[in-house]
This record gives structure tokens, sequence and C-alpha cells, in this order.
């Protein structure tokens, strides 16, 4: 990921902590977020195209970055949010 870099953000907003990938100017380009409100994890990319291996490498890193959520539940038992 040598274009890109990571950056964890607290969004009390949203009730929720995000793993946010920013490309080489240092723009948002996707975020992986966490919600401790409902038990959620979701990812945007802000309609950026962003390639595989820098998605999956995001992925990867919010693993285990956003684990677990505040409440101590593993980001494993995420909600779906159909």
């Amino acid at each position: 990921m040598s274009r890109f870099a990571t950056q964890i953000a607290s969004d009390v907003i949203r009730n929720g902590l995000g793993v946010e990938l920013l490309d080489s100017t240092g723009e948002i380009i996707a975020e992986v977020f966490r919600s401790d409100a409902n038990h959620t994890v979701n990812l945007s990319t802000f309609g950026n195209d962003v390639p595989l291996h820098a998605m999956e490498e995001l992925i990867k890193h919010a693993r285990v970055a956003l684990d677990p959520f505040e409440d101590g539940t593993p980001l494993t038992a995420a909600a779906d949010e159909r």
C-alpha cells in the first residue's frame, strides 16, 4: 500500500471508530467504520475507485484495529444491517 496510508478516527456523532484509507495527497478515499451504537461494521469508498489490493489491506488492518466494539463484543459479532 505504498501510495496509501491509513489513520484511525473517532466519530462522536456516529458513535464509533473508523479506519480511513488516505491517498498520496492525504485525501480520505475509503473507510471501514465500526458503529458502537448498533454493532455494525461498514465499508465506504465515497464513490472512489480503489485498487483491490488497497481495499484488502484496509480491511485486514480494520479487523485488528477496530476489534472489539466499545462494550467488549467481538467484531465478528457485528450485526447485519439489511
